[in-house]
């Protein structure tokens, strides 16, 4: 049985998190749409540093190795990363109206439905 941890992301952790968001998007994606879709699919998802940097993006990691990364966010951007810069909006959001935001949840195609998702 695998042993899986938690713990808060870093500045360090972005190569890896980056390789596992490429990975899973171009491997899980394919199931469900076309290839084009899934090519185009990457101007809209990836890596949003804020979240790092705010202390708000989690890691799974089995045995040492990335296995899974999501997180939450106080602002205002819905979806989108660095690359995407027309969606973002570092807005705080307003926590007596807005409720935080899921974001950018990833699992490594090799670690899929083993309940990696339900611990970030």
């Amino acid at each position: 049985m695998m042993n899986f941890t938690h713990r808060v992301a870093d500045e360090a952790d972005i190569p890896a998190i980056a390789a596992l968001m490429a990975r899973a998007i171009g491997a899980l994606q394919g199931d469900f749409l076309t290839p084009a879709q899934v090519e185009a699919s990457r101007a809209v998802m990836g890596l949003d540093t804020q979240l790092i940097a705010d202390g708000t993006y989690l890691l799974v990691e089995a045995d040492g190795r990335l296995a899974g990364c999501g997180g939450w966010s106080r602002r205002a951007t819905l979806y989108g990363g660095d690359h995407s810069t027309a969606l973002r909006d570092a807005a705080l959001l307003d926590p007596v109206r807005d409720a935080a935001r899921i974001r950018a949840m990833y699992t490594d195609p090799d670690f899929t439905r083993r309940g990696v998702g339900r611990l970030v």
